[in-house]
């Protein structure tokens, strides 16, 4: 790749690429691939603005306030792309995991969720079809759309209906049983909860 090909974004940049305007949003996850470069370089999600619709994807990323942000200065979206899985409550300040996954949803203003980065590696200690039995279950409480589909299949978020289990059938553990929270973000909880 060519250095004229690549776009450096810090947070809440943009860039237009063929009429697409992709913006950099803000991300909570380490960062650092050796002992000194720690948390030196940024982690990112990014909103996607067409002509006619928005999508937003979170990358990898805990909760942080900034959702509401982007919900406000970005928002609303026709689908959202939030990770929900590789959670565990030590690494509640690296990734979401399901009911935090939903709740971002519902901060960025999304209309109907994709969950993503789950049922690919085996990353966490959690089974492999946990995330998406917990998404489900949070999105039904809050009411959120999500779509469910096949890993290759191609869908239209307008049209997604009830969610359809292809998956096989694994014992999970509920989020009761095992909560994940990220830290300094309570009053994010508490709105979910009320």
């Amino acid at each position: 790749m060519k250095a004229q090909h690549v776009t450096e974004l810090d947070w809440w940049e943009q860039t237009v690429v063929q009429g697409l305007t992709i913006t950099a949003t803000p991300a909570r996850h380490f960062s650092g691939r050796s002992l000194g470069d720690a948390n030196r370089t940024l982690w990112a999600g990014w909103a996607l603005a067409g002509g006619a619709h928005k999508v937003f994807y979170s990358g990898d990323t805990a909760l942080h306030e900034e959702f509401d942000d982007i919900g406000e200065r970005l928002g609303p979206f026709d689908l959202t792309m939030i990770e929900s899985g590789a959670y565990d409550a030590l690494w509640a300040d690296v990734h979401l995991g399901p009911e935090q996954a939903v709740l971002a949803h519902q901060l960025v203003r999304g209309e109907v969720l994709l969950p993503v980065h789950w049922g690919l590696f085996d990353l966490a200690l959690h089974g492999w079809t946990e995330p998406m039995e917990r998404v489900l279950v949070a999105a039904e409480r809050a009411k959120v759309r999500v779509a469910t589909p096949r890993p290759g299949d191609m869908f239209e978020p307008a049209q997604v209906g009830a969610p359809v289990r292809w998956w096989p059938q694994e014992p999970w553990v509920s989020a009761e049983q095992a909560p994940v929270h990220s830290t300094g973000v309570e009053a994010l909880r508490r709105r979910a909860i009320n």
